[in-house]
């Protein structure tokens, strides 16, 4: 390997050679065995996948040298660790994975006696990733070299890959004024800082960190701290060492690295004791205004939330081209994909806005949770997602209150991740992870969504300023530390007795079963009328229980917070134990007979309810006479537990089909997203029947009031979600082939393609509703219309819209030809763009399956092509959610059979996940398919002709 390293670097002259990666000369010793392959420490690890935790760093000094030459993309590097033994051992053991290592620089010496040490060995084991260090031990078998109090550093020389997926260090291509560029990025989360320089790569192995990065002039480079001064590389005209000021204590997967031909912008800071800068590219400086607006106004809000200071001296956040998906908090140096972060007035839409503020909100709320205090294992990852997740909302609503995002997490958040939690195979929020294929797993809508949606439940119960205090007392407590969910549990606790908050137990035990436990409650109120008691009951709710449901031992009862009303002026409250599966509840308040009820008052409750009969009729009364008596996110849980209730066979499909006639009196968006989203799984299981038509026509019917009463055309008078709501509103009515609607997009976007350039024809709101439908009543003309504008477009979020809008597309050739492009990037799109193709394209009915022919004939080559497993796993998600028959559960189970070893450990839930909902798809079609025609028989009168069989 040294030979090798040697000819490597000698070839490229104008690139530094093995020793410029030094930070001083090399004491090499001589190594009695080489390198050895994988599975030469099976005994050694044998199932154990965590590092021993004998030895900890202290400090790394990291030096690292992309180089960005097409053909040449590597990483020349140097790691220097200084490390505490803690317990007496003869070796040292730390990640390594895709990394190669200059075997002879490797040494360990001991630090105030200078004692370089002897090394016998160094292995590595491919599967658990480790990098293990032998050391000799001379005449003294069997006795540690390392002692236990001492002090030692280990330092080596490296080439890693500077990879094209953004996993570790990797390159980013983008087009700059016609001429093609790279740039250099990191990402570590979860377990890739191992790929970028060995180390300890575990979260609570925290350490600080100095790096300095290698750069051409043209070039600038970012890390976590500020840079403290610049050096030339010696022998290397042109090239340049970066010098960045040691880190706080943090982990390695924060640690951040970039090296691009960037500009910066400053942005103006009111409050607080550091700077805030945005990094883009040249040609997308307008797009970075909205985010240097919002950027430092977060920051200083989260600062009073949480009453912490941020404790860096900068901030900065960074634009990435391509390759890149998301966004990630490291300390310092935020990194987000452009079509997230950057904003253009003329071109991006309602939602693009509100995702900038999301994820910058987001990010920067991970500056205290998750980056000050971490996690101690992956286990826990929910305790940095959820709640930062939650928290993004009250940092969205101070900057930019227009948004209404808390309101907006009732349908956003909490909703859609029930449809997930309600699966028999989903998980708990807190699971035992060890490899990092199953910790990717983890990142998933029940650790972002349901953690938010449980830390919801506790603000609520517990009161905003006990939340607020808590929070803070956790975060000094545990600042530059580690923390397990017991932790925050225990500071909630003290300040909910400092409060004088009454709670029925603690609130660790409360939680507790929330974050243990997969899935939610049903709470059933059942009330006698004549006695006007009210019983109360609680039960797992799932969408379908299988046969074999008995082999879960697990007992479904939660600590449940009740909160109930019957005007909404009073709002009574009360507990459900866990060890009460019935309650005969005494209301706080009388309620008469011909009076609704309804529990948990603006849903902040993790779980559905279901009524009796009559109080069902009741609601559903109120509604049709003055539905505003009820709150706007109690319209839309009503409609939205209803017709979940009923697909999980808990309630008469007829009450929440009767509940959808007040629609047509319903104006505000929330009530409407709530609906729209549940009627789309009929939509989806009834559009390749005879009953369809029924089901479009009763759609159109309750649609057409506020069609006619919002129109087509966007008005600058609009409030954020009246935007929304009609951008929802026109996009459902125009796939049901409403004529107006059909014309008006149709019209709109010829105009758009006699005028390319004029940014005004068609509203940045309506743009991806307009695209889809002019292509898919149109042909190859409007396709290649958008594909070019695609292509051409310098606004990652108008490219995202247009994406999109190529999927639409009801020519079958081109489907055909789009499916091909994703596995092409030189003449189609780049690799994260096409996972986002295939994924749409299995929602067009005509491609669907089209869509799933090609994943199951293409698979290998996918797994191959797309590294990111979790992405494949959304992507086989996609294909196959709207699968209803018999026939496709079978090819669907025969192809995940077949394909085991492909499908690998990573997959291993989603894709049961995916058969659970098409056996739960196949059973409401055997279920409930007529029961919901006969209903929509009865309710088109005009249509009742229209037999279904």
């Amino acid at each position: 390997m040294a030979v090798g390293l040697s000819v490597y670097f000698l070839a490229r002259p104008h690139y530094p050679t093995a020793n410029s990666c030094s930070t001083a000369p090399s004491k090499r010793q001589p190594l009695s065995q080489s390198f050895l392959g994988a599975g030469a420490l099976s005994q050694l690890v044998q199932n154990v996948t965590r590092l021993p935790r004998t030895v900890l760093p202290r400090h790394y000094d990291v030096r690292l040298l992309p180089i960005l030459e097409k053909g040449n993309f590597t990483v020349l590097g140097r790691v220097s660790i200084d490390i505490q033994c803690l317990q007496s051992t003869d070796r040292i053991v730390l990640h390594s994975s895709d990394i190669q290592v200059d075997l002879k620089s490797v040494q360990v010496i001991e630090r105030g006696a200078d004692k370089t040490l002897s090394i016998e060995r160094i292995d590595y084991e491919t599967v658990a990733e480790f990098l293990v260090i032998r050391l000799n031990v001379g005449q003294q078998q069997g006795k540690a070299i390392l002692a236990k109090g001492s002090n030692y550093t280990v330092s080596m020389n490296f080439v890693a890959n500077l990879t094209e997926t953004s996993a570790g260090f990797f390159r980013s291509v983008y087009m700059e004024d016609g001429v093609e560029r790279y740039m250099a990025v990191s990402q570590m989360e979860p377990t890739d800082a191992r790929r970028v320089f060995p180390c300890f790569d575990e979260p609570n192995m925290k350490a600080i960190f100095t790096v300095t990065l290698g750069r051409h002039r043209d070039m600038m480079a970012l890390s976590n701290m500020p840079l403290i001064n610049t050096t030339q590389i010696d022998g290397m005209d042109n090239f340049y060492w970066d010098h960045f000021a040691p880190s706080l204590l943090m982990s390695t997967y924060l640690v951040a690295f970039a090296v691009a031909n960037f500009t910066k912008i400053e942005a103006d800071v009111a409050h607080g004791n550091w700077k805030f800068n945005i990094y883009v590219r040249t040609s997308a400086i307008s797009q970075a205004q909205y985010a240097k607006d919002i950027g430092p106004k977060t920051q200083a809000f989260y600062e009073d939330y949480f009453q912490v200071p941020f404790p860096l001296p900068k901030q900065d956040m960074m634009a990435i081209p391509s390759a890149f998906v998301g966004a990630m908090e490291n300390w310092g140096l935020l990194t987000f994909g452009e079509s997230v972060l950057l904003y253009d007035e003329d071109v991006s839409s309602l939602d693009d806005r509100q995702t900038v503020v999301e994820l910058v909100t987001h990010e920067l709320a991970h500056q205290w949770f998750g980056n000050l205090v971490t996690m101690d294992w992956w286990t826990e990852l929910w305790l940095k997602e959820g709640f930062t997740s939650y928290v993004e909302c009250l940092g969205a609503d101070f900057v930019d209150p227009s948004l209404e995002r808390l309101q907006q997490f009732v349908t956003s958040g909490l909703q859609a991740v029930m449809r997930l939690d309600a699966l028999e195979s989903s998980h708990p929020i807190s699971v035992l992870v060890n490899h990092p294929d199953e910790i990717g797993e983890l990142f998933d809508d029940i650790s972002y969504k349901k953690g938010a949606a449980i830390t919801r439940m506790l603000a609520s119960f517990i009161g905003d300023k006990s939340f607020r205090d808590g929070l803070t007392n956790y975060l000094r407590i545990h600042q530059y530390g580690n923390a397990v969910q017991d932790d925050l549990w225990n500071a909630f606790d003290k300040q909910a007795k400092v409060d004088q908050v009454f709670l029925p137990i603690k609130v660790e035990t409360i939680m507790d079963a929330w974050t243990a436990k997969m899935g939610f409650p049903v709470i059933t109120v059942q009330r006698d009328y004549k006695s006007r008691n009210i019983s109360v009951t609680q039960k797992r709710f799932l969408i379908r229980k299988s046969n074999s449901s008995t082999a879960d031992t697990t007992v479904y009862l939660w600590w449940v917070p009740l909160t109930y009303t019957t005007d909404f002026q009073t709002i009574g409250s009360t507990w459900l134990a866990d060890n009460q599966t019935s309650k005969n509840l005494t209301l706080e308040f009388e309620v008469e007979d011909n009076q609704w009820i309804i529990f948990n008052v603006d849903e902040t409750g993790y779980y559905r309810v279901n009524y009796d009969a009559h109080n069902w009729k009741l609601i559903g009364q109120q509604l049709m006479t003055n539905h505003t008596a009820i709150s706007v996110i109690n319209r839309a849980q009503i409609m939205n537990d209803a017709l979940n209730l009923a697909r999980a066979g808990l309630l008469d499909y007829e009450t929440p089909l009767n509940l959808t006639e007040y629609l047509e009196r319903e104006e505000e968006f929330l009530p409407w997203e709530s609906t729209l989203t549940a009627l789309s799984y009929l939509n989806s299981m009834m559009q390749r029947t005879p009953g369809y038509g029924l089901l479009k026509n009763y759609v159109m019917k309750i649609l057409m009031p506020l069609y006619n009463s919002l129109g087509f055309v966007h008005r600058s008078t609009d409030s954020h979600l009246t935007g929304k709501l009609r951008r929802k509103v026109v996009e459902r009515c125009c796939s049901l082939g409403h004529k107006n609607c059909v014309t008006q997009a149709i019209e709109s976007y010829s105009q758009w393609m006699a005028d390319p350039g004029n940014t005004t024809i068609v509203p940045s709101v309506l743009k991806g509703v307009v695209a889809c439908t002019a292509i898919r009543h149109g042909g190859e003309l409007e396709w290649n219309f958008a594909f070019k504008r695609f292509r051409e477009s310098n606004v990652a979020s108008e490219k995202a819209t247009l994406l999109s809008s190529l999927t639409c597309t009801q020519e079958s050739w081109i489907l055909a030809r789009l499916l091909e492009m994703c596995l092409n990037p030189a003449v189609g799109f780049r690799t994260q763009d096409a996972l986002d193709v295939i994924k749409t394209l299995a929602e067009n009915p005509i491609g669907r399956f089209m869509t799933f022919n090609f994943v199951r004939e293409k698979w290998t080559e996918m797994t191959k092509i797309f590294n990111s497993i979790h992405s494949l796993a959304h992507v086989f998600e996609s294909v196959t959610k709207s699968f209803n028959t018999d026939m496709e559960l079978k090819e669907l189970s025969d192809f995940v059979g077949k394909n085991k070893e492909l499908l690998v450990n990573a997959m291993t839930r989603s894709t049961q996940q995916s058969i659970d909902r098409v056996r739960s798809n196949v059973s409401w079609m055997r279920l409930n398919y007529r029961q919901v025609v006969n209903w929509l028989q009865q309710n088109n009168p005009a249509t009742s002709q229209q037999s279904s069989t």
